[in-house]
């Protein structure tokens, strides 16, 4: 295995060839071979398709090369970014329009380097006038460097930085980002091949050194089926809301605790950081997909001991009510972190749940919630993949999402279809056109049957090529209570003194109709 680094003869290619021996550097990609990596620095020149893996495809640099074309990928994912691409061509960003015609003030402005989908350092300006085309000379003196949580604006500017690289289909670059008077956070530029000197070009070198050892190291782990032998734990968090027969909204919050393996979700009623209306599941995280199932199983029987309310229906899915987005977000401990993961979440697990959901709710959803490549970093050291609704429906749905999960997981660096780096699939993706998708659907199908995993989970992911072929989309509507086969009698037992409380309420009102 090689490691390439594509070029067109910038200073800061050569600077950084210098310093990372491992690398070769090439202007065209014909040396390449099948196993090689290779690393473009701006260079669009021949076909991904020889390298084992391309780090900055070809397709995601040429979304960058127009800034009408990459403002308008960014808005598609759901990327502020400015309205009129004449606020990028003055030497000047003090102001930017935005999608409400208004120009406002940019109060501070972030510089994000990144590299395999990872922040290397975070840099602030809060000067009058900073622009991103400057000279690195004169731009780099008015920044300094600052921690990722300096504050919340630091913490904002490093998330939206990493949500406009891979909406653009990029694993590195350097991330523009202002905060404006208006207190909003907005992507101003994004530079796949960034000018690398001083600290910016240490960086780098450390970065580019410590991925070619990451990428040795886990190479070595891989077996002959192109199966990671390294074990991993899974885990998720899964969402769902409480709807009275009445078709009203039931505060989660009115029977659940905040915390705790079933509490509720952080989000608030008005922020008000007392109605919760979100309940969720945290069930203990497994080595396996079905002992995750099992886990899920038990937190939905501690969760019906809690909810004692018969009556109430359980919903899960993408929005069981306006303006209430629910996740079936997946997490993943000891397992390496890096963009060619997340793409592969995204192709392979992202997209197949996609063409199960509901699609005129997952519309609604995306982009602010489960946008392509929504991944969060945990405290534990894990991340978590948050872009599919909440899976809990059914649990042949569940076993099925965990299942391909697993599959991808161990197999992801033999997973190699990269669909969402062409705009067109992106807004196919949000509009929930599962027409125009079906033969992306089947020629990622193929891939993932095609790895010796499958075998061993086939007869758990059939529902999904089932429903897809079908089409059939997952039912919001259904209690999942119910389809989940939730003993009646646990529920009756832990309502206690309800079918009393009933009866003084039919009392009362028998009383006031004899008034």
């Amino acid at each position: 295995m090689g490691y390439w680094l594509l070029h067109s003869g910038q200073p800061s290619a050569k600077r950084l060839l210098k310093r990372v021996e491992e690398c070769t550097g090439v202007e065209h990609v014909n040396p390449v071979a099948s196993q090689d990596v290779v690393i473009r620095w701006g260079n669009v020149q021949g076909s991904d398709s020889r390298a084992a893996w391309t780090l900055n495809p070809r397709q995601a640099i040429v979304n960058t090369s127009n800034r009408t074309r990459m403002l308008r990928i960014l808005k598609l994912n759901g990327v502020y970014a400015p309205l009129s691409t004449s606020d990028l061509s003055s030497e000047l960003a003090d102001y930017v329009t935005l999608d409400s015609g208004k120009r406002v003030k940019v109060m501070r402005h972030y510089r994000v380097p990144l590299f395999d989908l990872q922040p290397l350092a975070l840099f602030r300006a809060d000067s009058k006038s900073v622009w991103l085309k400057q000279g690195m000379g004169r731009a780099q003196d008015r920044f300094k460097e600052v921690p990722f949580d300096e504050d919340v604006y630091a913490e904002r500017a490093v998330r939206l930085a990493l949500r406009s690289l891979h909406a653009l289909g990029l694993d590195f670059g350097v991330v523009n980002i202002g905060i404006t008077a208006r207190d909003r956070t907005i992507c101003l530029n994004v530079n796949p091949a960034p000018v690398l000197q001083g600290r910016m070009l240490d960086l780098y070198e450390d970065a580019l050194q410590a991925f070619i050892t990451r990428d040795r190291a886990e190479e070595r782990v891989w077996d002959a089926d192109g199966r990671n032998n390294r074990p991993f734990l899974m885990g998720t968090d899964l969402e769902f809301m409480l709807r009275s027969p009445r078709g009203k909204m039931v505060l989660a919050s009115k029977f659940l605790p905040r915390k705790g393996r079933v509490g509720c979700d952080d989000r608030s009623i008005n922020l008000d950081q007392k109605r919760f209306p979100l309940a969720e599941l945290r069930p203990d995280p497994a080595r396996t997909p079905e002992d995750l199932v099992a886990n899920i199983r038990e937190t939905l029987t501690e969760a019906q001991r809690l909810i004692t309310s018969r009556e109430l229906q359980w919903l899960a899915g993408s929005m069981p009510f306006p303006n209430y987005s629910l996740g079936g977000h997946v997490h993943f401990s000891d397992l390496a972190f890096s963009s060619r993961l997340v793409k592969a979440l995204d192709n392979y697990l992202g997209f197949p749940v996609l063409m199960i959901e509901a699609s005129s709710t997952a519309v609604k959803r995306r982009p602010k919630y489960g946008f392509l490549g929504d991944v969060r970093f945990k405290s534990h050291g894990g991340f978590e993949y948050r872009t599919p609704g909440s899976w809990l429906i059914t649990p042949e749905i569940t076993h099925a999402v965990l299942a391909l999960a697993y599959v991808v997981a161990v197999h992801y660096r033999d997973l190699s279809l990269d669909i969402f780096s062409n705009p067109r699939k992106q807004r196919m993706f949000y509009t929930c056109d599962k027409l125009g998708l079906m033969a992306d659907f089947r020629r990622v199908w193929r891939e993932v049957e095609d790895t010796s995993t499958y075998r061993r989970y086939q007869g758990v992911l059939r529902v999904i090529p089932e429903m897809v072929e079908q089409g059939i989309a997952w039912n919001e509507g259904v209690d999942i209570k119910r389809s989940w086969g939730l003993p009646q009698e646990t529920a009756r037992r832990s309502s206690g003194a309800q079918p009393a409380v009933k009866a003084n309420r039919k009392k009362v009102r028998r009383n006031r109709q004899a008034r």
